[in-house]
């Protein structure tokens, strides 16, 4: 088993058995860090292992006491963790309330609080080093409500607001956090594996929740993003190293063409939208 030296980095990942998880743990590797990739089923990260990765099974959603024994058997292998990546997550397609409430349940509990879930286990120790990184995995969907995919979309803005949050509090500790909003890049993603779809179906809402889901299998391996490309880019910029020396992380970072172009004019559609109401909208404070 690897253990860290002063100046490789010491990555934990989880949902590396495929797409941005994987690609982000090979160009970590790649580097010369120690990386531990996890996973919900270890079989699927033999790849990983013979590459050199610590490899550990793993399910976002199990206890904080399952979860807490495995980083204390991690650190007792590779001493230190300094970057931890939250990846695993899926997406639930389905209109809002075709969505039943088990479905709902599930996709927020592997998007949502697995990130809450891995960052508890491995926080304690990086505030007592005073130093560490955390990355987790937004979307280009924290920015807008997408028919058929609204809970999905709702989920990775939850990931990107306690992200903020969390950046807050542990900053003063010498901990970055950093919510990373990738758009379509040409993973797995979409694909049956990672893509539901809720049970139910609305006839009166068929239209547009299927257009959207159309949508979605037009893009499926087609996106425009390298995965691989984002990777190393990511690696670069979690590590502040080769094009990102110097550079300091920002609390939410586009990634992706295709993000850097949609996500400023969604911006832009509410700064309109506010400032076509706020004649009314700001004329309701108390009149003192």
């Amino acid at each position: 088993m690897p253990s860290a030296t002063n100046d490789a980095k010491v990555w934990f990942i989880t949902g590396c058995s495929t797409g941005f998880g994987k690609q982000i743990a090979e160009a970590a590797l790649k580097r010369g860090d120690v990386v531990v990739a996890t996973a919900r089923k270890l079989v699927s990260l033999n790849e990983l292992k013979e590459k050199g990765a610590v490899i550990r099974e793993l399910d976002v959603t199990w206890s904080d006491e399952q979860l807490s024994d495995i980083v204390s058997d991690v650190l007792s292998i590779v001493g230190r963790i300094d970057i931890l990546v939250n990846n695993a997550g899926y997406i639930l397609t389905g209109g809002v309330e075709e969505v039943s409430r088990e479905e709902a349940l599930h996709q927020y509990t592997t998007n949502v609080f697995g990130q809450l879930n891995v960052s508890r286990a491995i926080l304690p120790h990086m505030r007592s080093r005073r130093s560490g990184v955390i990355c987790n995995m937004a979307s280009i969907g924290s920015y807008r409500g997408v028919a058929g995919a609204g809970l999905y979309c709702a989920s990775k803005a939850a990931c990107s607001l306690h992200s903020e949050a969390l950046r807050a509090e542990v900053a003063h500790l010498g901990i970055e956090v950093v919510a990373v909003e990738p758009g379509y890049f040409r993973t797995n993603f979409l694909t049956s594996s990672n893509r539901k779809r809720a049970g139910k179906r609305i006839e009166d809402i068929m239209e547009p929740v299927e257009t959207a889901v159309k949508t979605l299998d037009g893009k499926n391996l087609k996106q425009p993003g390298n995965p691989v490309k984002g990777a190393e880019l990511l690696v670069e910029a979690l590590t502040k190293s080769g094009r990102c020396e110097g550079r300091s992380l920002p609390a939410r970072l586009a990634l992706g063409s295709d993000a850097v172009k949609l996500i400023p004019e969604i911006m832009d559609k509410i700064r309109g939208d506010i400032d076509d109401w706020k004649e009314l909208t700001q004329n309701t404070s108390f009149d003192e």
